[in-house]
């Protein structure tokens, strides 16, 4: 029964973990120049609560070098969560700063008490196709699937940086090597919000992360604000899983 509910509420974390990933670069101000620049690096750390108590941390880093960029994101338990299961997750994603077509996608999972896994996507344009090998404990998996329209779920958000009106709902799907899914982005105004990094002049999203599949399941859903400026720095997140509310919420940015 306990590994059951351990089991349940960390195939939920990682989804959230996941919708963070992508919200965390979402929007993020320094597309156009990353997209002409070299050598460019930017660094942004999240803390992390769950349920109100402290459950980790995360940090994104971007770089840009030959016309490419590199992003990694991670995120550790701590706190309260760390008492019940440590875990340790990385994203790893290399696509083209000016056509946003995804090359590799690498999403590690390491945990004390449930099996490491492992998910590689190894993007084929000319063949409109990607590999993906799995590694889930003693398993190992691997096949290729045709893909239209889907972006893993890092470089997702740079197509959607594109969009330059953020009065109008926006969406983009996602395929991580498990699951296609579709994130609903819906603006709803501006606010001023006080958060650990000082106080900011925010513009509000509403998303809404579906499963592409007959049933249309909801995945999850959750609240962005990013500041009202020109860069567009995502400040706040909280996301509404099964089991409860994570909130990741900046702390540190290094521009």
């Amino acid at each position: 029964m306990r590994e059951l509910l351990l089991s349940r509420k960390t195939n939920t974390r990682k989804s959230c973990f996941q919708l963070f990933l992508v919200i965390s670069v979402l929007l993020h101000y320094t597309y156009d120049s990353f997209a002409d620049s070299k050598d460019q690096v930017e660094f942004l750390k999240y803390e992390v609560t769950w349920n109100g108590s402290k459950a980790g941390h995360g940090d994104v880093t971007t770089k840009a070098n030959s016309g490419k960029l590199n992003v990694t994101a991670q995120a550790v338990s701590d706190g309260a969560l760390k008492a019940l299961v440590e875990i340790w997750s990385r994203i790893q994603a290399t696509f083209s700063a000016k056509t946003l077509q995804p090359e590799t996608y690498r999403f590690h999972l390491r945990s004390n008490l449930l099996r490491s896994e492992v998910v590689d996507l190894n993007f084929d344009h000319q063949t409109s196709s990607v590999k993906v090998s799995k590694h889930k404990g003693d398993e190992v998996e691997s096949h290729s699937e045709k893909v239209t329209g889907l972006y893993d779920p890092i470089s997702a958000v740079y197509l959607l940086r594109r969009q330059k009106d953020l009065a109008r709902p926006l969406y983009v799907d996602i395929f991580d090597g498990k699951d296609k899914a579709r994130l609903y982005v819906s603006p709803n105004g501006q606010e001023q919000i006080n958060i650990k990094s000082g106080s900011h002049d925010a513009v509000r999203l509403d998303l809404r992360l579906v499963k592409l599949a007959s049933d249309q399941k909801e995945i999850a859903t959750g609240k962005l604000w990013v500041s009202n400026d020109q860069r567009r720095i995502p400040l706040l997140l909280t996301s509404s899983p099964i089991v409860g509310v994570i909130r990741f919420e900046l702390i540190h940015a290094q521009l």
